[in-house]
């Protein structure tokens, strides 16, 4: 994620929500919030990333050295990010 390219947009957000009618401090409040939850969530899946490349590259075992744990806690993680990154099925609707 480009940081400054993201701050100039939520300045901007902020400024529209101000044009909205928001007053100024409820609108840097909401805008905030949303900067931080974007950024919390841009970490998160870089860092789910680079746990499944890890398990590619030097599979359960090393990992569940590096990290002190088994590999089934490993495998477990990578089935979780793996279901993650997956969108939901539809289901079918029968008419």
């Amino acid at each position: 994620m480009n940081y400054a390219l993201f701050g100039e947009w939520v300045v901007d957000r902020v400024e529209d929500l101000v044009q909205f009618g928001v007053p100024r401090k409820d609108a840097e409040s909401i805008m905030k919030a949303a900067e931080c939850g974007a950024v919390s969530a841009e970490a998160s899946a870089r860092n789910d990333a680079q746990f499944l490349l890890d398990f590619d590259r030097v599979g359960a075992a090393a990992m569940a050295h590096r990290r002190g744990v088994s590999e089934w806690a490993i495998r477990k993680q990578r089935t979780k990010l793996l279901q993650r990154k997956q969108p939901p099925v539809a289901v079918a609707v029968a008419g």
